[in-house]
């Protein structure tokens, strides 16, 4: 990440011309985000007060349209919050182009969040571990009630049961720090002494009351006794009374969740369809970006552009 980019950038693109901007203030970015309210809603997350420094923010604008990208730090003080070194593009395909190519973002990007037709161009600059789309989701059901045993929140205290699920279950290094969980929204059932199911929130904002939701993890040991359904109503019971805007992706391979939610007569409407991955930069040393970057700024004081104010 670049410290301190100038006010705007200049690029020429087969014979369009485009400013690159860098946004810092959450006035000029929220309105830009409810255009599409659902599709940014992990967008929308990253501006709570805590997040927001945390992250960088681009726009390009030229006659094609308008595009923003937004770039997570992966800073250690970002991951206590549930984020890591996230990479978030809306908006016109060409105009996404010009900003990565300028500002590539994350080496490892721990969470890509994209529209379906940004797809060709990302798979330029990154490698996707899941180039499929996903369903975008919004939560029409509110649960009533409390959370009931053998469901319990789970808190920092159960850090070290957390990572032993992720590693036993092959999803990952297992390396969740306690803040995040005590942050967050995590559901738990333990059996024989150790967390054997989970289910959480993977990202939430109460100031502007929208959340995204996580997927559930069961040992294999235990799978087949519908831990999903509890861990999932606790889950909503907690939640769906803060966050007016509930949104999740379905994997539509995922057959037996499908069957989970024909079973409980979950009530969503599927929006559309989102580009959602894990994803490596095939640039690892962003030679090319910065020499792009010194030009683009070059072309901006000849042309003698200067930041325009936002309302």
């Amino acid at each position: 990440m670049e410290n301190d980019p100038p006010s705007v950038e200049v690029v020429t693109k087969e014979g369009v011309t485009y400013k690159v901007r860098r946004l810092t203030e959450v006035s000029q970015i929220l309105p830009r985000l409810e255009k599409d309210r659902v599709f940014a809603v992990y967008a929308i997350c990253q501006l709570e007060p805590g997040r927001f420094p945390h992250t960088r923010w681009y726009v390009a604008e030229g006659d094609t349209g308008e595009a923003l990208v937004m770039h997570g730090t992966g800073s250690l003080r970002s991951s206590l919050y549930g984020y890591g070194a996230d990479l978030f593009c809306m908006g016109d395909p060409a105009s996404v182009e010009v900003i990565l190519c300028l500002h590539p973002g994350p080496r490892y990007v721990s969470r890509l969040w994209a529209q379906v037709e940004h797809a060709p161009i990302l798979k330029h600059h990154f490698r996707l571990v899941n180039d499929y789309p996903m369903v975008l989701r919004k939560s029409d059901r509110v649960e009533e009630g409390t959370v009931e045993p053998p469901v319990r929140r789970l808190t920092g205290a159960d850090i070290g049961e957390v990572n032993r699920l992720y590693r036993a279950c092959g999803g990952s290094l297992g390396r969740y720090r306690r803040e995040r969980i005590d942050r967050g929204h995590w559901y738990g059932i333990y059996e024989d002494g150790h967390l054997v199911a989970l289910s959480s929130v993977d990202a939430t904002s109460p100031t502007y009351r929208v959340s995204l939701y996580g997927r559930a993890l069961v040992h294999p040991k235990y799978r087949g006794r519908r831990y999903v359904d509890l861990m999932n109503t606790a889950r909503r019971r907690d939640t769906d009374k803060i966050y007016s805007l509930r949104v999740s992706t379905l994997d539509t391979r995922n057959k037996g969740m499908q069957r989970v939610e024909a079973r409980r007569g979950v009530r969503s409407t599927d929006i559309g369809h989102v580009l959602e991955s894990r994803a490596y930069r095939r640039d690892l040393v962003g030679l090319a970006s910065l020499v792009r970057r010194v030009l683009a700024r070059r072309r901006a004081r000849e042309a003698g552009l200067a930041a325009p104010s936002e309302e």
